[in-house]
């Protein structure tokens, strides 16, 4: 065989990556799958690369090493960054229902009616090898289907279940599947097998919550100390994500305690490390860096996936087997594990259904998430990190095929690999390429009535803002008078059927229509006041510690109105969460809520109120075709609450004048940055200052404002 040089290799991976990007974009303007698309391109060059000159294309190939150490750590750390922890705790039962009591009913429908059914198929399978399938291939792959869920708008709930599940089964699978093989290669036999499987199975667990405990803790320390360090920061992300993994592997392989062999999974500290950072760690990194990480890491992924997917194909080309002697026992595994993929789910639901252990979850969202299963990148990944020739463990492999009289030409790998192989080209080919249909066909992409009013209302302030803006530009005479008229018509037109289409709404709504206008009302306010929020936590004129806890409870608000319960409150007046991991935060961090945490609470509910009192009177000013009297009673209610603000301000302000004359001076001075800040970016985008100048200016401003910084 040819040595593959490294210039071939970076080549191939050009090649493939740039591959990757046309067909993602052809992917868009024929709206099919992109995850599809490359496993069929991938397919393709598997007869490509045995010609000469295409020859170069599969010498980037995936090892177990890059495949297991490079790429999952970050597609683990990307699917679990942005899950909301909240949510996540709110639909917790569903979530662990699926991912362990699913997890169980799989493992025995698999793996029974595998060992049972594959004999009278002619192939004669030992029951462990049926069980290291069956852990490989209950981690289901949510990055086909979370894609094309936000693609047609699938509901938020729904997303998180399918995403917290698949997150929980992948950490689950790679530990069981890791502990499962590793008895193949150790053999023991008898109640060995039951009590190491377990005990490992728990240690993974249990050490790896706690090392995600450590790691972060360190991770968060070490932030602060370069805070403002936009490139430093989002390289710590990337750091921490495979730090956290490769050490869990390390100490897992390295670390004994006497008898006592000490095991961490990489995938478990990994996913969960993610979840607590993307929601208490994601405010210690810089603001200005913080709306830069998720497309960071969605780049990363994205990669990571792309590679994967279009090397599968070229991944066929290694298996010196004839997939057509393996159709039967394919299809048997296809049939065998929709199946259990079925009963793990309608049976745990069902039984959260009928005693409301949670908010109910409709059949529609049942079926979607039982056919919505995929398997692709961890399934294959584990089927590499078992071992082939040249492995250091391989001749332990040759020991169990002994041991268990495997009579046949190919090897257990090879059998894995095929049936796994086979399972996940169906999940691709048929289900993904069919779950947008089934979506629209079930009406789960529908809006639901909220939805639609701001849909509508949207496409009113649109129209009205285009016009407006049309109006200012004929003026001043920047268009002609006839590209003005036929500008003005079109969008009068789309105004004049919004305006229908809304009215319609509100006709048909009847009753709730001035429920349905309040609560969007509402939320428009609620997220002028995040807006405004996130604005102060970015010039530091507020702590992360108070700026969290305002924002939680901003949150907390949106969540209640978008859950059908329209009264709107106070954030003062709504009552804190127990949180484990905030309480926990407050413990070690020795904070307490002093004057100056009260008088900056205070005074950031002065300043944001007062930001929607006014935003919401331009938006009363705009005529909508229905009753303003709602923005007139939410003006009320937010001049009700800037009162209030007001007069703790002031009393505070009253009990400890000197301090808080020298804190309202820094602040000031923040605020005062903001404009300095603008003006000098003014200055740079009209080329009056050089972008050495402007560099500087920048530097010197951020200085300023990131000095004194207050976190938990």
């Amino acid at each position: 065989m040819e040595e593959v040089s490294f210039l071939s290799s970076t080549l191939s991976l050009l090649i493939l990556l740039l591959i990757s990007s046309f067909t993602y974009i052809f992917s868009k303007k024929v709206n099919f799958p992109y995850t599809v698309l490359l496993v069929i391109i991938g397919l393709l060059f598997v007869p490509l690369s045995k010609i000469h000159f295409f020859s170069f294309i599969d010498d980037f190939s995936l090892t177990p090493d890059i495949l297991f150490f490079v790429f999952l750590p970050i597609l683990l750390f990307e699917a679990a960054y942005n899950m909301n922890y909240r949510q996540i705790i709110k639909n917790w039962k569903s979530i662990t229902w699926l991912a362990v009591f699913g997890l169980l009913i799989s493992a025995f429908v698999i793996a029974w009616a595998l060992f049972f059914i594959f004999p009278l198929v002619w192939f004669s399978i030992p029951f462990l090898v049926c069980l290291l399938f069956w852990s490989l291939i209950s981690a289901t792959d949510p990055v086909a289907v979370l894609s094309i869920f936000k693609s047609i708008g699938a509901p938020r709930r729904l997303t998180l279940i399918f995403e917290g599940e698949s997150v929980a089964n992948d950490g689950t699978s790679v530990a069981l599947f890791l502990v499962i093989l590793g008895i193949i290669l150790e053999w023991k036999s008898g109640i060995w097998v039951v009590g190491s499987w377990l005990l490992s199975f728990a240690s993974m667990l249990f050490w790896g919550i706690l090392f995600w405990v450590f790691t972060w803790l360190v991770f968060s320390k070490i932030i602060q100390k370069v805070k403002n360090n936009e490139l430093v920061e989002i390289s710590l992300t990337l750091i921490l994500a495979h730090l956290t993994f490769v050490l869990s592997e390390l100490i897992t392989e390295h670390v004994s305690i006497g008898w006592f062999h000490l095991q961490i999974s990489g995938v478990i500290s990994t996913a969960v490390a993610a979840i607590i950072i993307g929601n208490y760690g994601r405010y210690k990194i810089s603001p200005k860096v913080e709306e830069y990480m998720e497309k960071f890491w969605w780049f990363f992924a994205f990669v990571a996936n792309s590679l994967v997917f279009i090397l599968m194909g070229l991944i066929l080309s290694t298996v010196n087997i004839s997939f057509s002697e393996f159709l039967i026992p394919i299809f048997v595994v296809i049939v065998v594990v929709m199946i259990a993929r079925a009963i793990s789910v309608y049976l745990p639901l069902w039984f959260i259904n009928i005693f409301k252990l949670e908010d109910s979850i409709p059949m529609t969202w049942q079926h979607l998430l039982s056919w919505g299963s995929l398997r692709w990148a961890l399934a294959l990944m584990m089927v590499l990190l078992i071992p082939w020739v040249g492995d250091e463990w391989y001749d332990k492999i040759l020991a169990f095929q002994n041991l268990v009289s495997w009579e046949y030409s190919f090897s257990i790998r090879d059998f894995i690999l095929v049936i796994t192989i086979g399972s996940i080209m169906f999940t691709l080919f048929i289900k993904a390429t069919s779950i947008a249909y089934i979506m629209k066909k079930m009406k789960i992409d529908a809006l639901h009535e909220l939805e639609e009013f701001e849909y509508e209302e949207g496409k009113i302030l649109a129209n009205f803002k285009v016009i407006e803006k049309l109006n200012n530009s004929f003026q001043k005479g920047y268009i002609v008078e006839e590209e003005y008229n036929e500008l003005k018509a079109k969008y009068e037109l789309n105004l004049s059927n919004a305006v229908q289409a809304l009215t319609h709404l509100l006709e048909w709504q009847k009753d709730k229509a001035c429920t349905l206008i309040r609560r969007a009302i509402s939320l428009h306010a609620l997220w002028i006041e995040k807006q405004y929020l996130k604005e102060l936590f970015l010039y530091n004129e507020i702590d992360e510690k108070n700026f969290k806890h305002i924002l939680n409870k901003i949150t907390r608000q949106v969540e209640r109105l978008e859950a059908w319960e329209p009264q709107l409150k106070d954030i003062a007046e709504i009552p804190q969460e127990y949180d484990i991991f905030q309480k926990a935060l407050k413990r070690i961090s020795h904070n307490s809520l002093d004057f100056t945490d009260m008088y900056i609470k205070n005074r950031t509910k002065v300043v944001i109120t007062r930001k929607v009192i006014k935003e919401l009177e331009q938006l009363r000013s705009i005529n909508f075709w229905f009753n303003t009297s709602a923005f007139d009673e939410i003006i009320t209610l937010y001049s009700h609450f800037n009162k209030l603000a007001q007069e703790r301000r002031n009393e505070i302000f009253a009990q400890n004048k000197s301090s808080i004359l020298m804190m309202e001076a820094k602040l000031a001075d923040k605020s005062l940055l903001k404009l300095e800040e603008r003006v000098i970016e003014d200055l740079y985008e009209k080329e009056i200052i050089t972008p050495k100048l402007f560099l500087r200016f920048m530097e010197e401003i951020e200085k300023e404002i990131y000095k004194d910084v207050k976190a938990i």
